[in-house]
């Protein structure tokens, strides 16, 4: 039985059709503003942040290779992991991918991320899902969803922790607010997925006649998603943010700085990185991250210009290396 909203898949669109569309998306009013935005947060940093960019460069010269490739090998580890965790979430709502396809669609969909706004990647993931498999958009995209709500219930979890660990159960009140926020969107995602596992049909007898169909193959992939090896996924979701602390750690291994910070502290600055590219008023954090990432080393004793020199080599492997690679794949997958 062919699936309702599967019917526009019969025919994928050409490769040209498809790079027309993201490149309408890209030149997208709000993907502009977006990018103005960020000009003019470059702007102010450049001009009222006193920083010794010579100093920067040259630690950055003095980097060490070996180890700063290390940090790369963690960061794309950390898709590997993704996507087994998402492989496993399908599955638990009745689908089989293939591992390489997966990994494919989520290189690209974090290709989106870093050049759209909003996490639109996450709609060009499910998109993706629907031309390329058998699984229907509106279900692939709850099993996004579901993959979302565990990174960030995980990831405020380990925030808490480490920031307990690292201001030894004190933590200082320049980020008590940040932190207050995250547990408050944290709550908002618990009850979210509570009302729509216990309120589904009230819920569902709010929305338009032509949209309920796809409403609960949402709910199905959002929630089915969880039906199966949770330990595993809980497992798999800590792993991931483990591989982003380990880059973190790697990147000021390699650099010659000389500073003493411990597993806690690098994880919370990691995760502190991390929660910045989930505001989605810029594509992938940028400037926004490097600024976190900035202040959060300073605030652990670096200077400026050497949490600068972090930032800088980190955003190179986090943000650079994936439209690098990300436009790469996108320009031979459509060739192929």
């Amino acid at each position: 039985m062919v699936k309702p909203d599967m019917q526009p898949a019969a025919m994928p669109p050409s490769a040209g059709a498809q790079r027309s569309a993201l490149r309408d998306r890209f030149m997208d009013p709000r993907t502009l503003i977006s990018f103005l935005i960020l000009a003019v947060v470059l702007v102010v940093v450049l001009t009222h942040v006193q920083l010794d960019y010579g100093a920067s460069l040259r630690a950055i010269s003095q980097t060490n290779l070996l180890i700063y490739a290390a940090a790369f090998v963690a960061f794309y580890l950390s898709f590997v992991v993704r996507t087994v965790r998402w492989e496993i979430l399908l599955r638990n709502t009745g689908e089989s991918n293939r591992f390489g396809e997966l990994f494919h669609i989520i290189i690209l969909a974090w290709f989106a991320n870093c050049v759209l706004p909003a996490k639109m990647g996450d709609f060009y993931r499910a998109y993706l899902l629907r031309q390329q498999t058998e699984v229907s958009g509106s279900k692939g995209l709850g099993t996004i969803f579901s993959e979302r709500a565990l990174d960030f219930l995980v990831l405020m979890s380990l925030l808490v922790v480490t920031g307990l660990i690292s201001f030894r159960s004190s933590v200082p009140a320049k980020f008590v607010p940040a932190l207050v926020v995250g547990l408050i969107i944290a709550l908002a995602v618990v009850v979210g997925l509570l009302l729509l596992r216990f309120s589904h049909r009230r819920l569902g007898s709010l929305l338009p006649e032509r949209f309920r169909e796809r409403a609960s193959r949402f709910r199905h992939g959002l929630l089915s998603a969880f039906h199966g090896r949770v330990p595993l996924l809980l497992g798999l979701t800590v792993l991931v943010w483990m591989a982003e602390s380990a880059r973190l750690y790697l990147v000021v291994q390699a650099l010659p700085l000389h500073v003493d910070l411990n597993l806690a502290q690098i994880m919370f600055i990691a995760l502190v990185a991390s929660l910045l590219t989930t505001i989605p008023a810029l594509p992938g954090g940028l400037v926004l991250v490097e600024g976190g990432i900035i202040t959060v080393l300073v605030f652990f004793h670096l200077t400026p210009s050497q949490a600068l020199s972090v930032a800088i080599l980190d955003r190179i492997i986090s943000y650079w290396s994936l439209i690098v690679v990300g436009f790469v794949v996108f320009l031979l997958s459509h060739r192929r």
